[in-house]
């Protein structure tokens, strides 16, 4: 996992220097996340006092003696009694604050609990005695060393990190401490969704006050100071993340890809006053949150996460995350959503917000880097926030088989009416994408997403961003895809974290992507249903449980079709060899649940062999619409009832002895 942290941030370190001859220099990050907090009430380093009335620094030996391990002693278990003992002796300076948070070691030697990466952080800045990745304001790590960007230690913050925003994806940066050099040397490490900031050297025995202005900034500071926004208050007892995505399917872990919101199924229609995890504002609407939909696994990237939320007893989605580029392409999804207003089955926009951490102040990552580098240039990002409407489902949460293959054949509807009448193509239908509206007279399929939507060129040559999910990849898209890193891998061979000009800027790669690929990704998330589930209302599948020649993990189609990007050309093969050799496999891997939609994928992926990967809209609608006409309207079942009852149970209602969905009417 290291490996992979450190891959990801490859180039985008920003290693900050002070100005020459300037000591006292800290450099540009602190000064900016700390501005906020009032500094000048802070007592110099040489006054503090310890609880027994003793100086905690000693002048004229300019040493922190606390600071110092003792013979025998680990100084994981030793420097949080220092560090403590500094907020103890700041916290006179600051009466009026609840009780500050404390730094705990106990986790130095032991693994924090998590059922997928295991790791044992030295400090940890925490309100709460257990830690969890989830409670972690500020993690510290600890080496005798000379510091480094590739030094284990902190490719381990790394990795540290990621864990604190998959577990608190709504901070805007996560702010760790590394202390090197015989524990002497502090430096303040930034990780946000551009990449990272590291802080000129501070030596805490040299230059107490600047380490004293550290400590305090993050003890005292508002929560803003350590990467919360202020604009989204959460409860973290009251709030359920989506389980992480997994590419072995297990009873413990969820078998959807990145990034799925697996258990976004227990939502309930409406959610009592008493289920409010939280508020959002958005420009000066203030909403209140209900769940967490969905939320964006890695350190760079869009980091998006979506709410369920309400306001004046309407809910809505509201979708905050960070887009890279200028402002008219930070925009594009307002501008696609504007376009397609109107069009059956695409979210409606209510209204967005470029995000502001103070007046006429967007929320940029840039601000907080010190120079643009060659290397970084176009990684910026700045914070959006969207209000959509109407709430929908996902489409695993379909309630009949009918349902299902109606809202899939609504999607290819939605695409064929983006293409034909508005000359925009999506290019990331996905099954996170794919979801069901409940409408007064039934449900419908919908498409959402539309970032990374574009107008149709006339080379049909696009930005290589926002090319689709892996899982869900065209064949043409995959083997683009896979050159593409091909000769990225050849220019950029070196791994090096650090930012740097030695490069010339590279310009964003383009790749062929037509609707003949969005049509194609289509039938991966059908397929992808009929296997992983196997049932109505989200019931996963365990295919480790599956009686059958096909319960190798690497056989099950979705297993074949899943991975990094650097295997991008294997799995484009394999949906190659499926189309052209194995489609007979369909039978065998669809759950039995599924076996009257059997034909239906059989014929469909005749129809995209046959016409080589160039199908056409009225191809599969036709096709939909067929089998459509055989599925019964009513579907009852054991397991239909079952779930029905359980989904009923958390929305109020009574339970029925016998289930009719009314979202089945083929409109």
């Amino acid at each position: 996992m290291d490996q992979l942290t450190t891959s990801e941030l490859n180039r985008l370190i920003t290693e900050e220097t002070r100005q020459a001859d300037d000591i006292d220099d800290v450099g540009h990050l602190l000064p900016f996340i700390f501005k906020s907090f009032n500094a000048g009430l802070l007592p110099t380093a040489a006054s503090l006092r310890g609880s027994n009335k003793k100086p905690l620094y000693d002048s004229t030996k300019q040493i922190w003696p606390l600071a110092c391990s003792e013979k025998g002693q680990a100084i994981e278990k030793t420097f949080p009694s220092f560090l403590n003992a500094i907020t103890h002796a700041l916290a006179e300076s600051f009466p009026a604050q609840p009780l500050p948070p404390q730094w705990y070691g106990s986790n130095s030697t032991t693994p924090i609990g998590d059922s997928l990466i295991q790791r044992k952080p030295d400090l940890c800045l925490s309100d709460d005695v257990t830690l969890q990745w989830n409670n972690i304001l500020v993690v510290a790590e600890m080496t005798a060393s000379t510091f480094s960007l590739s030094m284990p230690a902190v490719k381990t913050l790394d990795t540290k990190a990621y864990l604190v925003f998959r577990e608190q994806p709504w901070r805007r940066f996560v702010l760790f401490l590394s202390f090197t050099h015989e524990h002497r040397e502090l430096r303040v490490h930034l990780y946000d969704h551009s990449g990272g900031v590291v802080t000129p050297m501070i030596d805490i025995h040299k230059q107490p006050d600047a380490f004293k202005y550290v400590m305090a900034s993050i003890v005292f500071g508002s929560r803003n100071c350590i990467g919360f926004d202020p604009t989204i208050s959460i409860n973290l007892k009251m709030t359920q993340l989506p389980l992480p995505p997994t590419e072995q399917p297990s009873k413990e872990k969820s078998t959807t890809p990145n990034p799925i919101p697996t258990n976004s199924k227990q939502t309930p229609p409406l959610v009592n006053s008493s289920d409010i995890i939280g508020k959002i504002t958005v420009n000066k609407n203030e909403y209140e949150l209900l769940k967490v939909l969905f939320s964006h696994q890695g350190l760079v990237g869009r980091g998006t996460v979506c709410y369920l939320a309400r306001r004046d007893g309407h809910e809505y989605i509201i979708k905050d995350h960070w887009v890279t580029g200028g402002k008219d392409v930070v925009l594009n999804e307002v501008k696609m959503l504007e376009a397609l207003k109107g069009v059956p089955g695409v979210p409606r926009l209510v209204e967005y917000w470029l995000v502001e951490m103070a007046p006429d102040q967007v929320d940029d990552t840039q601000l907080y880097r010190q120079k643009i580098y060659s290397s970084t240039a176009g990684m910026y990002r700045t914070h959006v926030r969207l209000v959509l409407e109407p709430r929908a489902r996902p489409l695993h949460e379909f309630r009949s088989r009918k349902e299902l293959v109606k809202a899939i054949r609504d999607i290819v509807l939605v695409q064929k009416c983006a293409v034909e009448k508005h000359n925009i193509l999506h290019r990331d239908c996905s099954l996170n994408n794919s979801m069901i509206e409940d409408t007064d007279d039934g449900s419908r399929g919908a498409l959402i997403d539309w970032e990374f939507a574009a107008r149709i060129t006339s080379d049909d040559l696009y930005p290589a961003g926002g090319t689709g999910t892996i899982p869900f990849m065209s064949i043409d898209v995959l083997q683009a895809m896979s050159t593409l890193e091909y000769q990225q891998s050849q220019t950029m061979a070196e791994e090096r974290k650090k930012a740097t000009d030695s490069s010339t800027r590279q310009e964003v790669p383009k790749l062929r992507h037509t609707y003949h690929n969005d049509l194609e990704s289509v039938f991966y998330v059908f397929a992808w249903i009929c296997i992983m589930f196997k049932g109505p209302c989200g019931q996963e599948r365990h295919l480790e449980d599956v009686n059958s020649d096909f319960k190798r993990a690497d056989i099950w189609l979705p297993q074949q079709w899943h991975g990094p990007p650097e295997n991008a050309s294997a799995i484009a093969a394999s949906k190659y060899f499926f189309f052209f050799k194995r489609t007979s496999c369909i039978a065998e891997q669809f759950d039995p649940y599924f076996k009257d939609l059997v034909p239906l994928a059989e014929e469909w992926a005749e129809i995209i062999k046959q016409k080589d990967m160039k199908m056409e809209f009225d191809d599969i609608s036709s096709l939909l619409d067929k089998h459509l006409a055989r599925l019964p309207d009513n579907e009852t079942s054991l397991d239909f009832q079952t779930s029905s009852n359980k989904l009923a149970k958390r929305m109020g209602e009574p339970e029925k002895d016998v289930v009719t969905p009314k979202q089945n009417r083929v409109v």
